[in-house]
């Protein structure tokens, strides 16, 4: 069913709950698993006109920053057979860039985290995970972090690992 699993991180958490989700669908399915971080454009400075800055040892720290967290990702999962792919430069909204890559890859699914904001949350910070949605044409599966529960007094709190899940199509 999915032939090519696209599975987007960025170093947080969410996209650490988001990682082992794709894994097992991949193994599932016998799927490509592809993990794919987008260096983040540099900051840019609205003035008179539009500045963005040009440091190269700053781009390849971003560089470097990313390799290792796709390194650490094949790790985690174990598995020397899954891609990886650091995308720098290109468009440079993240959403576009993991839209753009789930189609030129022929990617059938993405999975990735999303904090779920709404609200003023969502207004201010925005939603790389609504972005990709609206731009890719196959499903997106987001895992959310599971919303904490009121403890019981006199009984033990005890760790939550389950993720929610919400499928577009």
């Amino acid at each position: 069913m999915f032939d090519h699993i696209l599975v987007p991180i960025d170093g947080s958490p969410l996209s650490a709950l988001a990682l082992p989700v794709a894994a097992e669908m991949a193994r599932c399915h016998h799927s490509t698993l592809t993990v794919l971080y987008v260096v983040p454009p540099l900051p840019v400075i609205y003035g008179e006109s539009a500045y963005t800055f040009n440091d190269p040892e700053a781009s390849e720290r971003a560089k470097a920053e990313g390799q290792r967290l796709l390194e650490e990702a094949r790790t985690a999962l174990g598995s020397p057979s899954i891609r990886l792919l650091c995308l720098e430069g290109g468009n440079p909204r993240i959403a576009q860039a993991i839209a753009d890559v789930a189609e030129q890859q022929s990617c059938s699914l993405v999975v990735m985290g999303t904090h779920g904001r709404s609200g003023l949350d969502h207004f201010f910070l925005g939603s790389v995970a609504e972005g990709v949605m609206r731009r890719v044409r196959v499903p997106v599966l987001l895992v959310r972090a599971p919303k904490p529960t009121a403890s019981v007094p006199g009984q033990e709190d005890e760790p939550h690992h389950a993720a929610t899940l919400e499928v577009s199509a």
